[in-house]
């Protein structure tokens, strides 16, 4: 019997968190475990047009002129790796995709799974 290979954990396979995860994983105005005071205010300063958005404003598909500017803009190193650790322990989290929100269901951008996941995420250094 031959070796078996997991698969590659979202971040492993090029995906790289933008403030589009940041507010799935409410990163923007929530800390925990994986992402400190600190590592928020990091996000907010990085992220400031798609953090001041409601969760209505971003339920749903967002149409390309409603995108905030900020949308796609690379997160900072700890925010990255709190989303990525989360992301590799739960990789099918719809956050742990580029553009979680694009599907039938219209689910929010902030998703509850996401925060959850996030929240129970311990960070092992």
């Amino acid at each position: 019997r031959g070796p078996t290979f997991a698969p590659l954990a979202p971040c492993d396979a090029r995906f790289l968190p933008t403030c589009e995860q940041a507010k799935g994983f409410g990163l923007c105005d929530t800390t925990n475990s994986a992402c400190d005071t600190a590592c928020v205010d990091e996000v907010k300063m990085t992220c400031p047009v798609t953090c001041s958005l409601s969760a209505e404003a971003t339920s749903g598909h967002l149409e390309p002129d409603a995108t905030p500017s900020d949308y796609g803009k690379h997160l900072p190193p700890a925010a990255t790796e709190a989303i990525c650790s989360t992301c590799a322990d739960h990789p099918d989290l719809p956050c742990c995709h580029d553009h979680p929100h694009e599907s039938n269901d219209r689910r929010r951008l902030q998703s509850d799974t996401c925060v959850t996941a996030i929240n129970e995420a311990t960070i092992l250094t």
